[in-house]
């Protein structure tokens, strides 16, 4: 089998759809070799490599609604939306123990993407760069103005998907040929470039921030134009929820994150065997 690098999107609540997939993915005893992630794709991969199969469901939907998990008052009190201490130290370590030594002792390479908040440039750190891996997570879930920067090694560190919110370059970078890539939504078309162009047009003399945003967003489907490209000539095999199906980035109603996990793990099972294919496993469901 070729080199293969296993690509995981963020997106919010919208992870919960990775997390279907990985957990279809690990019934099957699928492990790719190389996996990197950004935001919430981080913590689903982190489940993965850990083989804790419904531990990323969980993280998504057990304290949705509980006031520790999201509040108006954190913003108040420790300047984020989300009590990120209770998702990050409490919740991995106390209250859904996360299998630390399984993962550290995983044979898979893990990749964590976050961005310097001073440079704009992307910063990855492995399963062995740092002795608290949520600390890592932390920072690439760390949205710019909703949640504090994460200082790690003396660098001030945001969300990954700011530089690179599908990060399959990196994956070419390190020498890997092919990429499966988990998406969390379903591709844009060309009509929401043309509305980007005209977006950019009407703010080109607006604010810093407003200009970064609007970059953040022509990033992500440039990317998504890249991702079409290597699924044509075979590069890439995508998994990603159809068009019509769709949550928010932030969804708090059980029911509908309860159907995007199980789309999820529907998509990866009806692909499994295409899938299989692809790597040349020679394997079926």
């Amino acid at each position: 089998m070729e080199k293969v690098g296993l690509v995981l999107q963020g997106g919010g609540s919208r992870g919960i759809y990775t997390a279907g997939v990985l957990d279809y993915f690990m019934e099957q005893e699928l492990y790719i070799p190389y996996v990197i992630a950004v935001s919430a794709g981080a913590c689903n991969g982190a489940a993965y490599l850990a083989r804790q199969r419904g531990l990323g469901k969980i993280y998504h939907t057990k304290y949705i609604r509980d006031p520790r998990y999201f509040h108006c008052k954190n913003l108040i009190t420790k300047r984020s939306l989300f009590g990120m201490d209770f998702i990050f130290n409490e919740m991995p370590y106390k209250l859904e123990p996360f299998a630390i030594d399984r993962f550290r002792e995983a044979k898979e390479q893990f990749l964590v993407v976050t961005t310097d908040c001073v440079t704009g440039e992307a910063v990855y750190f492995t399963k062995d760069d740092c002795a608290d891996i949520f600390q890592v997570i932390r920072a690439s879930c760390s949205l710019p103005f909703l949640s504090p920067k994460v200082t790690i090694n003396g660098r001030k560190l945001w969300d990954g998907g700011i530089v690179h919110p599908i990060p399959f370059l990196k994956s070419m970078l390190d020498g890997n040929q092919k990429h499966i890539i988990v998406l969390t939504s379903s591709c844009p078309t060309g009509d929401w470039m043309r509305k980007l162009s005209c977006v950019e047009r009407l703010f080109s003399r607006s604010t810093r921030l407003c200009q970064a945003f609007i970059r953040h967003f022509r990033i992500y489907y440039e990317a998504i134009e890249q991702v079409k490209e290597m699924q044509k000539d075979g590069r890439a095999f995508v998994i990603a929820p159809s068009d019509g199906i769709f949550i928010r980035g932030f969804e708090r109603q059980e029911e509908k994150l309860e159907h995007y996990y199980r789309q999820g793990y529907y998509d990866a099972r009806t692909q499994f065997s295409g899938l299989s294919a692809w790597l040349g496993l020679g394997r079926n469901e």
